[in-house]
Formats: C-alpha cells, structure tokens, sequence
C-alpha cells in the first residue's frame, strides 16, 4: 500500500531553498500525497539558537538538526505513514519522530564528504586533524538515521559513492536524483548575440568561498579590456563594493522572481565557476540550461554537471591564476567551440537535470516503500 500521510523535514537553508522548493512542486502534482512540512530556516539559527546546548554551538556540531528536535518537540507533527528528510545534517532529528515510521533522504553530500572538502579548502596539518577527529567522532551520530532510510536520493553519483563506501548502503536502495530543472524557464538566448566584447559570468553568494575574488584577481590581470565580468552575488559584505572598470556586480537576485536571473545567464558567454567548496551547485545546472559552456573546479561532484571538453573544462583544483587564465583564454579564442560546448551543456540538462527527472525519481521512492 503506496504511502499517503508524509512528513517532510525539509532545510530552506542557504541552497537548500532552491531544493526544498523543487520538493514541494513535485509533492504537488502528486495527488495520493497529504504532506506534512515542517522547515529549518536561516533565521530559526538565531531564534531557537538557545535551544541548542552550548557544547554542540560551540563545537559547530548537530546545530541544524537540534533546532529541528526542537520544533518537532514544541510543535508535535500529525500521524504520518512516511518521513521525507532533506539533507544529511537533519538525519539526527528523526530520534523525535516515530521510529516506526520508514525514512526517504534527499541530499547533496553526506558529512564524511563536507569534511574531506573543507580539508582540501586548508590542506595543513590542523586542518587534517580536525576532520579526521570529526569523521571517527561525529559520523556514529549519523548511522542510527542511514540505518533507518529505506530509500537515499543523493544529487551525485560522488555522494552516492559515499553511502556505498562510507556508510555501508546497498546500492539497489540509491537513486541518484539531480535537482530538477524548468528547462522551458531556463532556456538558452534564441540568438546568443556575437560580442565584439565577450561576458564572462560568475554567480555565488558565498562570494569568497565559490571562487569570486580568485576569478576577479584573475580578469583584472589578464582580461580587463578583452572581456566583461558580470558577477552575480548576494554576499552581504560586497555591499558598497567600488567596482573596476569591465566588472559588472548584479545583487537582490533570486529565484522568487528568476526572470533577471535568467538573462543574466542568457546574456552571457562563458560560465566561470573557481569554487573552492562544492557539492554540486544548482548554479552549474542553471548554467547547463541556458547553454553556456562552463569552466569550473574539479572538486566534489562538480563533474556531473561538467564533462571535460564535453560541455566544458575542468580545472584541477590546484591549478594556479596562469592555468585558468588559459583555460578562459581557450574558449575566449574559439567562438565555436564555445558553441558546441553550449548545445552540449543544454543537452546535458534536457536528459539528467530536468524537473521531470526528480519527479520520476521521488516517486520511485515512494513506490519503493510501498
């Protein structure tokens, strides 16, 4: 019997946003479905801040999912047949829900992978230890919740691989489920227009962190003149940010109203991505959809969005300023190249990164606990 009552735990954190509101699109047009949602959001880590004890605030641990205890203990949910959880940091939240109840998780990444990350982001020895102490320390915390998931839906074959490998799950009980897409919203130029000066486009709110004043130290000393940088971030400390000349900054864009996000896109020639921290943004599948070739960091599940010399070039992680600006000079030089890598970056998204995607893959999952 196909599941009916369904509890979400969806994070409406950061980019969580993006995919918790996929989520609930897809839960929409799923008729058998009588949804339950209950959100951790941003400001919840001020408001409740206080519900989560001071040895987990201070060592940064289980935040997330303490606030969710919390709002699951002051706000009990409904009887529910099943719980869907969104992001491996709320996994620990289900010790307040029915144990009974079977488990689907939608996630990017799992914590094993976020330590390795933000080791190779500081590859010194402190660094190491940290994240190999966090890895035997904090990982048992997660297990009670893999154990209790019938049905994991990672972004990323990457994170997929993690479950197998870290966490012992059977590979039949993985569907790998990318963030889907409206390609008919997200959809290239009709005429990507000929400039005599080329756009190069960056979008990150986390501007530091994705790779922004790297690109830019980047563009100032190789580009400035012989292409435009348009850089789109919310990062609240570019905020009255002077900016040189050939340097574009776009802010209060989003995707409660995407149209200007969209022809930021479609305005542009060439996505440039030097991330240092990444899972698999939406930013690549959005860049994907528009048709633009993309040249980004080879780091995290990046590669699922990015085929090397396919629809775009990989940069090794280590790679300096000269070995990216050649990367950019490459396609700066080859109009028709940047061509074909665009219709293979739209291509990429109409067979693996569509909404009809993730919905054909939620229920799926659904039908797997049936």
């Amino acid at each position: 019997m196909r599941p009916e009552r369904v509890l979400f735990l969806l994070s409406r954190v950061l980019g969580g946003k993006t995919f918790s509101g996929q989520l609930q699109k897809v839960v929409a047009g799923m008729r058998h479905i009588r949804p339950h949602y209950v959100f951790l959001e941003e400001e919840d880590y001020g408001s409740l801040r206080g519900h989560v004890p001071a040895w987990k605030r201070a060592a940064g641990l289980y935040v997330g999912s303490s606030i969710l205890r919390h709002k699951l203990r002051a706000q009990p949910p409904p009887a529910s047949d099943v719980v869907f959880v969104q992001s491996f940091e709320l996994l620990p939240a289900l010790s307040e829900v029915d144990p009974g109840l079977p488990a689907i998780l939608a996630h990017d990444s799992t914590n094993i992978l976020s330590y390795r990350l933000i080791r190779d982001t500081d590859p010194g020895p402190f660094a190491s230890l940290v994240c190999g102490f966090k890895s035997k320390v904090v990982t048992p915390a997660y297990r009670p919740g893999v154990r209790r998931t019938r049905v994991f839906l990672p972004r990323t074959h990457w994170c997929a691989r993690s479950l197998v490998h870290d966490f012992g799950v059977e590979p039949g009980r993985i569907l790998v489920a990318p963030g889907g897409i409206d390609l008919e919203k997200w959809s290239p130029a009709v005429e990507r227009a000929a400039r005599e000066v080329p756009v190069l486009l960056f979008v990150g709110n986390d501007f530091a962190r994705k790779g922004g004043e790297f690109l830019l130290d980047v563009f100032l000393r190789r580009f400035q003149g012989r292409a435009r940088l348009r850089i789109v971030s919310n990062d609240p400390a570019l905020k009255g940010r002077e900016w040189p000349q050939g340097v574009e900054h776009l802010s209060g864009l989003g995707h409660a109203a995407p149209g200007a996000l969209q022809e930021a896109y479609r305005g542009a020639d060439i996505f440039v991505f030097p991330t240092r921290k990444e899972h698999m943004g939406m930013v690549l599948t959005e860049a994907c959809a528009t048709g633009l070739p993309i040249i980004a960091t080879d780091v995290g599940g990046v590669r699922e969005a990015v085929r090397n010399d396919g629809n775009g070039i990989l940069v090794p992680y280590k790679a300096d300023a000269e070995a990216w600006a050649a990367a950019i000079e490459t396609l700066l030089a080859d109009p028709e190249r940047r061509a074909r890598m665009g219709e293979a970056s739209r291509a990429l998204a109409e067979n693996e990164f569509a909404f009809g995607v993730l919905r054909e893959r939620v229920e799926t999952a659904f039908a797997m606990i049936a």
